[in-house]
């Protein structure tokens, strides 16, 4: 099975769990870790917003007070334990974020991901990937150094809340990885192993359909046919229905915290739901 083996960044491995066309599982992965993003980006720019300004604080008030102590001059002890008071809270709020992701301070065991739509079943695919990389006996990730040696990495990395964030294609997600050991982590990793075989072992199901679809369109219409504010239209109206019901699916898809269709893509949709809401009614 060794002539098998391929090295592969980790993003493509992921891709083909999740589609045995690679492009539609990169598509799925973008949305994927796009998704995830939007559930952290608040939590993330306050922790480093907030840990710039301490670093920035720490280091004016410390140079200070050395030049205020080198210079003798009274309260330098004072704005020193300024200093170190921001810098303790630099600590602290780094601390915070390590917490967040691996639910403590060291990374002892696999953490809930943070997924927009855990049920989506390209996300379910995913999981099962870190799942079998969660494991100290399967093959490990590695990354390139700037000499071109592998340089790999402990089965820990993968216990993170932000996960995801390894097979992002941008390093924005990824600038938001702590490493179960040090600090931010964005490498990009790499695998040498047999795709097919590990997503055997994994158990996985990769869609063996074409690109995905952008918009759950059927799944929105069938969850607003029954809906209370639905049935209470007055289909006699000839105005004011389609909005209302456009209004509903686009609140559909923000609960699901997916991307929401322009009006003009759901008015024919909306109108779909009107017709079948006359048709039942008549009947």
């Amino acid at each position: 099975m060794d002539d098998r083996k391929e090295v592969l960044p980790l993003r493509v491995v992921a891709a083909r769990f999740i589609s045995t066309d690679d492009q539609a599982g990169l598509t799925e992965l973008d949305r994927i870790t796009a998704e995830a993003w939007r559930v952290i980006q608040r939590r993330y720019w306050l922790l480093s917003t907030s840990f710039t300004a301490a670093a920035s604080v720490t280091v004016a008030t410390l140079l200070t007070g050395i030049a205020l102590t080198w210079s003798e001059t009274p309260g330098a002890e004072i704005v020193t334990l300024i200093g170190l008071g921001c810098f303790g809270s630099m600590l602290a709020i780094a601390a915070s974020w390590r917490v967040f992701q691996y639910g403590g301070m060291k990374a002892a065991a696999p953490q809930e991901p943070t997924y927009a739509d855990v049920e989506d079943p390209a996300v379910r695919n995913l999981e099962r990937l870190f799942a079998i990389l969660q494991l100290e006996s399967t093959p490990r990730a590695f990354y390139f150094a700037r000499n071109g040696r592998r340089r790999y990495v402990d089965h820990r990395y993968f216990f993170g809340k932000l996960r995801a964030a390894h097979v992002a294609k941008g390093d924005t997600i990824r600038n938001a990885l702590f490493g179960p050991v040090g600090l931010w982590f964005a490498r990009e990793l790499f695998l040498e192993l047999d795709v097919d075989k590990l997503i055997a072992e994994a158990k996985a199901d990769p869609s063996r359909k074409g690109a995905p679809k952008q918009y759950d369109h059927t799944n929105a219409i069938i969850a607003l046919i029954d809906h209370p504010k639905v049935r209470a239209l007055d289909i006699s109206k000839k105005r004011g229905n389609q909005k209302e019901i456009i209004e509903l699916i686009e609140d559909w898809y923000r609960d699901r915290r997916l991307k929401v269709p322009s009006q003009t893509q759901l008015a024919p949709y909306a109108n779909q739901i009107l017709e079948t809401i006359a048709k039942n009614r008549s009947s």
